[in-house]
């Protein structure tokens, strides 16, 4: 997972996340995301300027690639380096969570962890199993809705 110092905050409304039809769960939302949109642009501007070495952009180990197969989900767009199917998974942190920090989860998971410790943050990360690439894409707040 890539980090960044240089993000962009968003005044987005909150994104209401509910339960899948015939289940029963608390809804929670996502809210003060922060953006690394750019930061990622900027990446792949630099490797196509040849800037940047593949090994420095697409160097997503067992364990990233391993989350993103088990708790991610596939997602609409392409690998920027080689057009193959990427998926995104989230990484949950806090000091509420004890060891749970610093692990990825689903969206179900996220969803009854929040409802029991409260907000956690939320790191979405992008991943292609096929090159290895991955850029963090966004940091966000779960919050549970009453």
């Amino acid at each position: 997972m890539r980090s960044s110092a240089y993000v962009v905050e968003t005044n987005c409304p909150q994104i209401i996340t509910l339960p899948r039809p015939g289940t029963i769960g608390r809804v929670f939302a996502y809210s003060r995301e922060v953006s690394h949109e750019w930061r990622r642009r900027m990446t792949l501007k630099d490797f196509r300027k040849g800037r940047v070495r593949p090994e420095d952009v697409c160097d997503a180990d067992f364990l990233l690639r391993a989350a993103a197969d088990h708790h991610g989900t596939v997602t609409p767009r392409a690998c920027p380096i080689c057009s193959e199917p990427m998926r995104e998974v989230s990484w949950i942190y806090g000091d509420n969570l004890g060891r749970r920090s610093g692990t990825a989860r689903s969206e179900e998971e996220i969803d009854r962890i929040v409802s029991e410790v409260g907000p956690v943050t939320v790191h979405v990360v992008e991943v292609c199993g096929h090159c290895r690439w991955n850029h963090l894409l966004k940091e966000v707040t779960a919050v549970p809705v009453v």
